[in-house]
């Protein structure tokens, strides 16, 4: 298939009759032309499905105005979340936004980032905790600011936004054991949001009360039906379980389909916990109780903070509020 010439300023200027500067003009200014010429050149763009070449303006003013994102996942609701708050923020401020997803992988991450270099992106807002060494090599040879998001933790690399993964888990299972939960086994995905720094959250939270950490971990991204065979796993390697906390809303949601479909009852014989307060565990019957996490204020501040060391000022890591959601699987205090 041939490809199709692509419209020009100069036949947008020919169909109305105007100069290629008149056209430019209404494209950067629209209140710099004329109401009627202006109403004019936009039929001729529509009509011509003419779309604006930023090249010339990228080379002359070493800029885009573009900012590259690459997340683990497209179809996990916090970086549907996040990703909203980023294309909020840039939009308002003049920016647009190219998207990538690296699949839970560095080599794929490194390729993504590679890519949006190539495209002379502003800068750049990753979602992972730890970038290859070939990666941090490409953007600090681009010369351009990157920001990590959803996590809180200060990074040798670049600031962070997000909250403290670790002390949000360590909250919950403290909270689960003033319920008086004490054989708590946590359920992870390793493809998942900050699956390690949960860990150590809920690893602190049982050793302070002398309690035994003990954990069983998929290797794939959370979902209800992996959740539902690892919680049979949990029951068949650990009878004594009295509750469950799991790293994600997802893998929470598993766990209480499968508790009722063995006549466990929740929370008297056990009780559930997640991360992230997603609509699934928020639309069960009990609620799911869960660490409610700011996503798209996430995104928004990340944006915000980018935009700032894209100007050439200096930023700080952000430590963003977390909640605690009770719901109704953990007993009653």
């Amino acid at each position: 298939m041939q490809k199709n010439r692509r419209p020009t300023l100069q036949d947008v200027a020919e169909l109305v009759g105007v100069t290629k500067m008149t056209v430019s003009r209404y494209l950067r200014n629209p209140e710099r032309v004329a109401k009627e010429t202006g109403k004019r050149i936009q039929l001729a763009v529509n009509d011509l499905g003419y779309v604006p070449n930023r090249v010339p303006d990228i080379l002359s003013n070493g800029a885009s105005r573009t900012i590259g994102v690459v997340v683990p996942s497209m179809k996990h609701p916090v970086f549907q979340y996040v990703i909203e708050g980023i294309e909020a923020a840039a939009e308002a401020s003049g920016y647009e936004v190219m998207l990538a997803h690296s699949g839970f992988e560095l080599d794929s991450e490194e390729q993504r980032i590679q890519t949006l270099l190539s495209f002379n992106v502003d800068g750049l807002i990753l979602a992972e905790s730890h970038h290859s060494q070939r990666s941090l090599r490409m953007i600090e040879t681009a010369g351009i600011p990157f920001i990590d998001v959803l996590d809180a933790e200060e990074g040798e690399e670049s600031p962070r936004v997000g909250i403290d993964n670790e002390l949000a888990a360590l909250s919950m299972v403290a909270l689960m054991i003033e319920r008086g939960y004490k054989k708590i086994v946590c359920l992870s995905a390793r493809k998942g949001i900050q699956t390690d720094t949960k860990i150590k959250g809920y690893i602190a939270a049982m050793e302070e009360e002398g309690l035994v950490p003990k954990s069983l971990s998929a290797k794939s991204e959370s979902s209800v039906s992996l959740a539902r065979k690892m919680m049979r796993k949990v029951l068949d390697r650990y009878p004594e379980t009295d509750a469950v906390f799991c790293t994600d809303d997802e893998l929470a949601a598993g766990v209480l389909l499968e508790c009722q479909n063995q006549d466990i009852s929740v929370p008297e014989e056990m009780g559930i916990a997640g991360v992230h307060a997603l609509d699934i565990g928020q639309s069960m019957m009990p609620r799911v109780a869960s660490i409610v996490t700011p996503d798209r204020e996430t995104g928004e501040k990340a944006t915000y903070a980018l935009l700032e060391m894209i100007q050439g000022n200096t930023t700080q890591s952000l430590s963003l509020d977390f909640e605690i959601d009770e719901g109704e699987t953990l007993v009653s205090p």
